[in-house]
This record gives structure tokens, C-alpha cells and sequence, in this order.
């Protein structure tokens, strides 16, 4: 019996995979990940996916994880070499026959973001039998990317975190602020969707799903009112795992690397099924009602250099559905608007990572921004908005952060939070300015320098804040005096921050029965949609929290009304079959 620890490397989306292979006697018992700078929420699931393969099969001749590929075939490729070359013999996987199933259901639903799950949960709360098919091989679509923080307008769960606070909060409070912050831009019937049911579904959600939810540690300005809650560990991957869970545990269906790829009609044009591909199987769900919950396509535009804002997405928002769905002669508008933040870092030439609520933080705490002049270009404490226009109109559309040690520890400890690891944050630093991202740090002049910034003026904008700390008084930009708070020490971090974008805006139309309209707006027979994929409800502006509640308020609304068509369907079924039986009696 030998016992051998083989280490690997692969290559990864965002950096290097450092992995370790456990082999006793050409056994595989385990595969640990030593270093990894991959989005936390998708590499555990497709990591442990690939990895319960690898042990099952006793091979790393398996399939890729779909959603995954780059990472996962990386890992597979590097670790049959490292047993290769180790003398390690596997066996040999024997390929899967491909299956064709037929699935009879009363609900189908496309997409495991919050939008699909929450349509998904509703309508098996109403007793429909439900199937959510899902293109990866992992669940969560782009909701797992960002914070779990959603607003809490209305329900009996935000009473309870906020107590009498929470009665300054209506649903005609949260449209005005919608409509404020995106300057009229957003459909009045689609914000009044979101206010009115975003309450309801916060319940439900809490309710089916045995959810708890804290007031969430940011409190963002763009909120007239305390209204944003959260899951304790501040993760949508939580949110998303615990709600799969309970749908399954219920009754209710997953089908993963399931990818849809025809919409079918019965003789009078109504949709009636679809045809799902996966590697090793093919899937016909007949059902009454179908809910497109597919997310953005971001993914799609940054590829095809629609845009130059850096993009934080999944690679696999590519809206295959413009294609699938071609037959069904949906209205769109708005397909150029995205929600773009001005918070990022460049981890890899195009694509960035968020920093939202580390740079709130600390700006909360006195970090001015700067830009490659060391001038000072906006009021750290002011909407999200202000910190984009304001950063597009620098050179190089960059702007930096400068922070003491005490900002930087604060800094640090919400990026390791929100998606970075040391690993990936020392390597940044490692670059010493040179490129992008700029993370460094030093005395004042030696940061200034590394990161390419004017030392000269920038001291001379150090000196004016701490004149203006003193004073209590922001006399260029007119900060709160509550966020004037000296610098401490001799130690200065300079942190590059660049505009980035997941989130696409615009979309297809629905009426508010969230029933997709086609190019007559005419209500599309049994077809729903909810989430990202339909456009206009936070206008061209979403402001934080406003995704994630669109996702849930649109899911709820489109989960109920499915299932009260599919109630119909089946009326109507049986009157006809009843008329059938009555005329051949007669």
C-alpha cells in the first residue's frame, strides 16, 4: 500500500489553481484545493461537482462542469498528467449512453437565479408540479455574484428587524426613490409591480424557505429610508443554496446542464413545450405555464465589444435565449442600457471584480478619491451614481483611493468578504503599480509613485482635507461633516477603482401579470417572465439592492401567476374533455 500526496496546477478563469490529489495504492481518495482566486460561490459547487466525478469514476477522464469548462477542464487535463506522470493508473470512464425523457409538468421554469427559484417556489407552494431546468451544472446564475441584500419594503420581516423604523418605509416611498435615482427613466407600471409585492415575497421566501435575514451592515444614500436587509452571512450563495433545497425537499425539480434550445407550439400557437440538451441527455418538458428566468446578456455584449466598461458577470450571461425564443415574436426595449458601478477592480484585462462595499465603507470612514493628478473628483459620501459620472470623466476613466492603515484593514477584511482571496489580493500588490489592478502602498510619495499619481498635488489635496477635517467643513464638494475623519499614521494605501457592469436593464416587455407581450403587446399565451431579463422597472439607474429585490418581486408575481394559468389550462381541459363525453352520450 502506497500512499502519495501529487500535487497539480491548472489554469483558472481569474488566476492559477493550486490543487493537491490524495492517492492510496492508484486509489483516488480525495482532491483538495490549495489555491484558488476563483468566484467562491461558483468554484464550490462546480469544484465539488468535479470532484465527487473524479472520485466515483476513479479518473479525471470525466466531464467538465457546463458554465465551468475553463476552470474545471483545466483541472482535469493538469491532474491526469500529475498521475501520469506519478506512474498512477485510473480506469477508464465509460461514456453514457444519451438519454431522451419527457417531463409532464404543470410549471416549467428557465434559470436558477433568485428570479427562477422564486417563481419556482411560489408556484409549488400553490400545489403545481414544477421543473426548473438550468443550462450550468451549478445553480444560482448571476444572483450568486452579488451580495444577498435586498430591500424589505412592506413585509412583517423588515417590522421586526427595523421595529417602528420600518413604518417610514411604504411601497409609494420606494417608487419615488426608484424614480428619483434613475431620473424618470424606469416604467411606473414595473415599479409599482416591484414596491407592491417585494413585502410579500420577502415573507413568502422567509417562510418556505426557513430564511433568516439581519439589517444589512450598508445602509446606502440612495435609500431615503433603512430598508435593506440581508442573510447573516451577507451571501446570495447562501440564499440560493438554502432555497434550491427546500424546492427540492418539497417536491419540486432540478435539472442541471439542461441548456433549452426550442420552444415548441401546438396546432393553435400556443406554447406548449420545450426541448432541453445536456451532454448525456435530451429533455421534452410539456407543461401549462413556462417562466423565462434566464438573467442578462452581458457576457454576450462584452464579448462582441458592445461596450468598454469593464465586465463582472458570469461568462454565461449570453441570452441564448434571443435565439430560442425567436418564434415567439417578443416585444424588447432598451437593449443598450446597463446598470454600470463605479466600484472595480481589472483582475484580468476586461473583466473586473466588485469592491461596493468595501469602498462604502471606507469612504464612510474619510477615504477621499482622487484621480492620476492627485485632485480630488467627487463627494466620497454621495450617490453611487455621482462616483460613476464622475470616474468616466477622468483619464483613462480610472480613478484611486487613498487610505490610511486603519481604511485599508477595513478594506481588506469586507474584499476577502465579498469574493478575493489573500492569495489573489498579495498578487495584486506583487505588481507594484505596473499594471492593472493598482493595489500599493508605502509613505505618501512612495504610493503616489507606484501608482502613477501626481505626489505634488496629491499632497497638497491631503493637506486641504485635513485642513477641511478640522474644520468640519467640505468646501469643494460639500461631504457631510460626519464623514470628514483624519488620516492616522505615515502609511498610505492607493487602490485603483474603474467602472464595471453585470447587470443589463433593458430587456423584454411583460404586463403585470409579468405575461411577456409580443410586438403587438399582446399577452403571450402560457408565457412568463421574471428578473434581469426583463427590462424597465428600475429604469436606466438601478440603485443597491434594487436587482436582487426586482428578482424577487417579478419571481413571486410570475411563480403565482403561472400557477393560476396552469389552474386554467387544466379547467379548460376538462370542460372541453366534459363537453367530449356529453356529446358522444347525446
Amino acid at each position: 500500500m502506497t500512499k502519495k500526496e501529487i500535487k497539480a496546477q491548472a489554469k483558472g478563469r481569474n488566476g492559477q489553481i493550486d490543487f493537491t490529489i490524495s492517492v492510496d495504492d492508484n486509489h483516488i481518495d480525495d482532491i483538495i484545493v490549495n489555491k484558488s482566486s476563483e468566484t467562491p460561490a461558483i468554484f464550490n459547487q462546480a469544484f465539488g461537482k468535479l470532484k465527487d466525478s473524479v472520485i466515483k469514476n476513479q479518473s479525471f477522464d470525466v466531464d467538465a462542469v457546463s458554465g465551468a469548462s475553463l476552470m474545471t477542464q483545466g483541472m482535469l487535463d493538469s491532474g491526469k498528467k500529475a498521475l501520469e506522470e506519478n506512474g498512477i493508473q485510473t480506469k477508464v470512464v465509460n461514456v453514457s449512453e444519451h438519454r431522451d425523457i419527457t417531463l409532464n409538468v404543470d410549471v416549467a421554469v428557465i434559470g436558477t437565479g433568485m428570479a427562477g427559484l422564486m417563481a419556482a417556489a411560489r408556484a409549488l407552494s400553490m400545489g403545481k408540479k414544477v421543473v426548473v431546468l438550468e443550462k450550468n451544472g451549478y445553480i444560482g446564475g448571476a444572483t450568486i455574484l452579488n451580495g444577498s441584500n435586498v430591500v424589505g419594503t412592506g413585509s412583517r420581516v423588515s417590522a421586526e428587524i427595523f421595529g417602528k423604523e420600518a413604518a417610514k418605509d411604504s411601497p409609494v416611498r420606494l417608487v419615488k426613490d426608484i424614480t428619483r435615482e434613475c431620473r424618470g427613466t424606469n416604467y411606473l407600471m414595473l415599479s409599482k409591480l416591484l414596491a407592491d409585492n417585494i413585502g410579500k415575497a420577502v415573507d413568502f421566501i422567509t417562510d418556505f424557505a426557513d430564511l433568516k435575514y439581519q439589517k444589512a451592515e450598508t445602509q446606502t444614500v440612495e435609500h431615503s429610508v433603512d430598508r435593506q436587509i440581508e442573510m447573516p452571512s451577507e451571501s446570495s450563495y447562501e440564499l440560493v443554496t438554502k432555497v434550491a433545497k427546500a424546492f427540492e425537499e418539497k417536491g419540486g425539480q432540478i435539472l442541471l446542464d439542461s441548456r433549452v434550445e426550442k420552444l415548441n407550439k401546438d396546432k393553435d400557437g400556443k406554447l406548449v413545450s420545450l426541448v432541453a440538451e445536456g451532454k448525456h441527455q435530451t429533455t421534452t418538458v410539456n407543461f401549462k405555464s413556462l417562466v423565462l428566468a434566464a438573467g442578462g446578456w452581458g457576457a454576450k455584449d462584452y464579448e462582441a465589444h458592445k461596450t468598454s466598461v469593464l465586465y463582472y458577470g458570469p461568462m454565461t450571461s449570453t441570452g441564448d435565449y434571443f435565439d430560442f425564443a425567436k418564434n415567439m415574436n417578443l416585444v424588447t426595449r432598451n437593449l443598450d442600457w446597463y446598470k454600470v458601478y463605479p466600484h472595480g477592480l481589472e483582475v484580468e484585462p476586461g473583466v473586473a471584480k466588485l469592491t461596493t462595499y468595501s469602498t462604502k465603507e471606507v469612504s464612510d470612514m474619510g477615504a477621499i478619491f482622487v484621480n492620476q493628478d492627485g485632485k480630488r473628483i467627487v463627494d466620497e459620501s454621495a450617490p453611487y451614481t455621482h462616483f460613476r459620472d464622475a470616474i468616466g470623466e477622468q483619464k483613462g476613466k480610472v480613478a484611486y483611493i487613498v487610505m490610511d492603515q486603519k481604511m485599508w484593514d477595513r478594506f481588506y477584511e469586507l474584499m476577502l468578504k465579498y469574493g478575493f482571496t489573500k492569495e489573489e489580493v498579495q498578487g495584486f500588490f506583487d505588481l507594484e503599480g505596473k499594471k492593472s489592478p493598482v493595489l500599493v502602498k508605502g509613505d505618501l510619495k512612495t504610493a503616489a509613485d507606484k501608482a502613477g499619481i501626481n505626489y505634488k498635488t496629491l499632497k497638497e489635496t491631503m493637506d486641504n482635507y485635513a485642513d477641511d477635517v478640522k474644520a468640519k467643513y467640505d468646501p469643494e464638494f460639500g461631504r457631510d461633516p460626519k464623514f470628514l475623519h483624519a488620516y492616522e499614521g505615515d502609511t498610505y494605501y492607493i487602490i485603483e477603482q474603474k467602472q464595471r457592469f453585470a447587470t443589463t436593464l433593458g430587456g423584454y416587455e411583460t404586463n403585470d401579470k409579468m405575461e411577456l407581450l409580443d410586438t403587438n403587446i399582446d399577452p403571450v399565451a402560457n408565457f412568463y417572465a421574471a428578473g434581469e431579463i426583463v427590462g424597465g422597472a428600475n429604469g436606466h439607474d438601478s440603485m443597491p439592492s434594487m436587482m436582487n429585490s426586482w428578482s424577487y418581486a417579478s419571481g413571486f408575481v410570475a411563480g403565482t401567476s403561472a400557477a393560476d394559468n396552469a389552474n386554467f389550462n387544466i379547467q379548460v381541459s376538462e370542460n372541453i374533455e366534459a363537453d367530449a363525453v356529453s356529446g358522444a352520450s347525446e
